[in-house]
């Protein structure tokens, strides 16, 4: 508000004076009209020369009749037929009506530009005293980011450890832990301790900036309705000047009075002003995508929030999507006199020194169980069959069926265990599924989402478990990346008016993505080009923040509609009062038409606001 003010004083002070002459020109119009009629003819050109000249110039330069062209002929029309006060409280009220309206956009915009704070121009390269610009850092150099100090560049945690404030990119609160082996992007703060990171993205790539370019650059591009409003407001505005003339000559050429019917015309062009729709539809549109900008969700445009708030259906690719990219123990299964602990703990001495993906979700498994596991001798790994090695309770075999010598495959299995050539049991390994993965697809369906599925190249049991636990209604699996579109395409083909709305994180997920109606890219971005195609982008991985988006795009379209509607109805009512009651003051109709636009804007703000329900 105090910068509203600073950068209005000279318009405010305009409305302070015009205000204190309409006063003193109600005061003195009992003893003198003249000097009453002077004072409210001053208060009127302290505030009319710039809505004419503004007026003038739009209507020569753009060739359209603006709203201030309606209030214009409006006030000039009043002094013409002698309502001298009404001229000067019409011109008054539309001008306190703009700066509202101005404050307003002003404060939607600025919510979106204070990102801009987030961003660090300058960083530490590592064993150097003076600080660097950004721009100067490259891929691969080391820099130092100290306690309370944003990250100024996207890498990885090198060296050192930290808690990290993520909220001003992620839209999270809590902080995170970031330690060797951490990726992190610009704009997180660091907390406490030193961080030391390899630079992964320059700065004109970096997360930050995508953040500022979708934001900034969202715009431009328009939703179906505010393009319809702008071509409704360039018909609508002439339309109201041909039947504001048709009010003033029809009555005249029956014979009633002509000041009555001109002062009812100009009335008609005072209430008829489209400032409350062409505002507020943009700016609620503006507003919600500075909410979600917030959030850590970046939407490209007012149009792909429009089409988010139609979506119907969502389908999700499975892995690193819905699932974690690490694998887990899903199934242990032991036979004879073993138990799935012994079997556990036979099998974790020979996966004890691999790495192999499999090897470490095994080594997770015993670390929660707090299983100490035999160290083995004479290892030996075959690639693609399995490993063996001695221990004190004999040889040990793991991989394959074939490579253990079972003689039959079980439903479920990854890993087969074989001691001293018999096979005592076997180990499933899959996808941990996300934590909020049940909520997240619980929050879409309540925001009319009816329809979810599943679709993935991984192997049908795999998909269809995930499925499963989340409630899905299909799931498509072993597909290649180019037949994921056909999944897509008889999920629509088979639905009824079906707007769907894709999530994937990967390369392989983009022709998808660009088929959806609506795209959303998910994890800061696995894939640059993944960002690029798609329509929404997820700075985190968090499956939540997809029905926060339908959420904030259903509201946002409600809150447009609304003030539509309720415009319209109120400028309908009213003229058709100023045309039936034989003495309506033009001042009610200006204030009506403002009351209105201030009611539209502050309920398009609501988009932008934060509630604990969103």
């Amino acid at each position: 508000m105090k910068k509203i003010m600073r950068e209005n004083r000279a318009v405010i002070i305009r409305i302070l004076f015009s205000v204190l002459f309409i006063i003193a020109g109600l005061v003195v119009n009992g003893f003198n009209e003249y000097v009453a009629i002077g004072l409210y003819l001053f208060a009127y050109i302290l505030n009319a020369y710039k809505v004419v000249f503004d007026a003038i110039k739009i209507l020569f330069k753009h060739r359209e009749v603006s709203e201030k062209m309606l209030m214009t002929i409006a006030s000039i029309g009043a002094i013409v037929t002698g309502a001298y006060f009404e001229a000067a409280v019409v011109i008054v009220l539309f001008v306190f009506g703009e700066l509202i309206e101005d404050g307003a956009s002003d404060r939607a915009r600025e919510s979106v530009k204070e990102l801009a704070s987030i961003r660090s121009t300058k960083a530490r390269l590592k064993d150097q005293k003076d600080l660097v610009d950004v721009e100067q850092v490259k891929v691969g150099d080391i820099i130092e980011v100290y306690a309370g100090e944003r990250i100024p560049l996207d890498g990885t945690v090198i060296d050192g450890y930290a808690d990290v404030d993520t909220s001003a990119v992620t839209g999270e609160s809590v902080p995170v832990p970031m330690r060797v082996g951490t990726e992190l992007y610009a704009g997180y703060l660091n907390i406490n301790g030193v961080l030391v990171v390899e630079v992964t993205r320059e700065s004109s790539c970096s997360m930050v900036q995508k953040i500022l370019d979708v934001s900034l650059d969202a715009s431009a591009k328009k939703s179906k309705s505010e393009k319809f409003i702008k071509k409704f407001a360039k018909i609508y505005t002439p339309c109201v000047i041909v039947m504001a003339l048709l009010v003033a000559i029809i009555p005249m050429i029956m014979g009633q009075d002509a000041y009555t019917w001109l002062y009812k015309a100009f009335s008609l062009l005072a209430i008829s002003c489209p400032c409350a729709i062409v505002i507020s539809v943009p700016l609620a549109y503006f507003s919600a995508i500075g909410l979600a900008s917030r959030k850590g969700i970046l939407i490209k445009g007012s149009g792909v929030l429009e089409k988010i708030s139609t979506l119907n259906t969502m389908a999700f690719d499975k892995t690193g999507t819905l699932t974690k990219a690490e694998l887990r123990v899903t199934k242990i299964e032991s036979f004879g006199d073993y138990t799935k602990m012994e079997l556990l703990e036979i099998l974790g001495a020979v996966e004890l020194k691999s790495n192999h993906p499999v090897a470490i979700a095994v080594q997770k498994e015993l670390e929660r169980f707090k299983i100490t596991v035999e160290k083995g001798k004479n290892y030996e790994e075959h690639l693609g069959q399995g490993i063996e090695c001695d221990t004190e309770r004999g040889h040990i075999r793991a991989g394959t069926y074939t490579f253990v010598g079972a003689h039959e495959q079980y439903s479920g299995a990854t890993i087969y265990v074989s001691l001293n050539e018999k096979v005592i049991g076997y180990v499933g390994v899959g996808d941990s599924i996300k934590e909020n993965g049940k909520i997240s697809f619980d929050k879409l369906r309540k925001n009319k989402i009816k329809k979810i599925y599943v679709i993935s190249g991984d192997k049908q049991s795999k998909v269809d478990s995930v499925a499963s636990t989340l409630y899905a209604d299909g799931a498509y699996s072993q597909l290649l990346p180019e037949n994921k579109v056909d999944a897509l395409e008889d999920i629509i083909e088979n639905g009824k008016k079906v707007k769907i709305g894709y999530c994937g994180d990967g390369v392989n997920d983009i022709p998808c993505i660009a088929r959806a109606d609506v795209g959303f890219a998910m994890g800061g971005l696995g894939s640059d080009v993944a960002t690029e195609k798609c329509d929404v982008i997820i700075t985190d991985d968090n499956l939540e923040k997809i029905a926060k988006t339908v959420k904030i795009a259903r509201k946002t379209k409600k809150i447009v509609i609304t003030n539509i509607v309720f415009a319209i109805l109120v400028k309908v009512v009213v003229a058709a009062l100023n045309i039936a009651v034989p003495s309506f003051p033009m001042f009610f109709a200006v204030l009506a038409d403002v009351g209105v636009t201030l009611i539209a804007v502050l309920n398009a703000l609501r988009a932008g606001r934060n509630s604990k329900n969103i």
